[in-house]
């Protein structure tokens, strides 16, 4: 694994790990947090009529754990996966999110709430957990994304360069060791472990128009990204995983696909 990535509040830009560790809800604090309209529509950086809403501005936002709650470890030694507690239990951890003039506000507080509803220019209240829905956290199709640098390599930008994963926004970013262009896509069904987990391909991930939007001053507008998937694969790049056995990863785990 190359990379690891959290992002501790939906469509809003995240925090890269070290190590963390996977239970059913995915990423340990990933999406557990989302910005929650009066009209009970979840804050996006793209729409969908039926639960997200967009909000112009959201990937101006940083999110970033600044205090773990439960197995989740970003510095030190790797956990033990038959001591580590459950994700799932416990309160949510502290997640601090940093506005594009540097303030900072904590997740879930009413102060929170006022400073982004006046920057984002509605009202906007934290929610977290999703209700118990999907998870218990704000993922759209499954609790766990991946990407392989095979992908990225195969959708390059006008300069010849990788497409950015953080365009794609996975938690896993591996560099598969064969498989050519797009290598995940024959992984659909199959199961793979990864650290001390056991992961498995669900399908793959339909990208849409979030692929293009600006990322503060770490990434442009760039139109022509969704349309240059549409040709190379069916507008697809990546895939969904769910987790069959909980355990800690860390970068530079091997990934390593089970026969059959």
């Amino acid at each position: 694994m190359t990379s690891l990535h959290r992002f501790p509040v939906k469509s809003m830009r995240g925090e890269r790990l070290t190590r963390a560790w996977l239970g059913p809800a995915g990423v340990a604090g990933d999406r557990e947090w989302a910005l929650l309209d009066d009209e009970r529509h979840w804050a996006s950086a793209k729409t969908n009529r039926s639960r997200w809403r967009l909000v112009d501005g959201m990937l101006d936002l940083r999110a970033r754990t600044a205090a773990e709650v439960g197995p989740t470890v970003v510095e030190g030694p790797r956990p033990a996966a038959t001591t580590a507690a459950s994700d799932e239990a416990g309160a949510p951890a502290v997640v601090v999110v940093t506005l594009p003039d540097g303030r900072e506000v904590t997740a879930g507080t009413p102060e929170a709430d006022a400073v982004l509803s006046a920057h984002l220019g509605r009202e906007l209240r934290f929610d977290h957990g999703d209700d118990g829905h999907r998870w218990g956290r704000h993922h759209d199709a499954a609790p766990l994304h991946l990407v392989t640098t095979s992908t990225l390599d195969a959708l390059p930008g006008p300069d010849g360069s990788p497409l950015d994963p953080m365009r794609l926004r996975p938690n896993l970013v591996v560099a598969p060791a064969a498989g050519g262009d797009f290598a995940e896509d024959a992984w659909v069904g199959r199961l793979l472990r990864v650290g001390d987990s056991l992961l498995r391909v669900t399908e793959r991930t339909e990208r849409c128009v979030m692929t293009t939007r600006a990322q503060a001053d770490e990434l442009p507008h760039a139109p022509t990204v969704l349309k240059r998937i549409g040709r190379a694969n069916e507008a697809c790049a990546g895939v969904y995983l769910a987790v069959v056995e909980p355990g800690a990863v860390a970068v530079g785990d091997p990934l390593v696909p089970i026969p059959g």
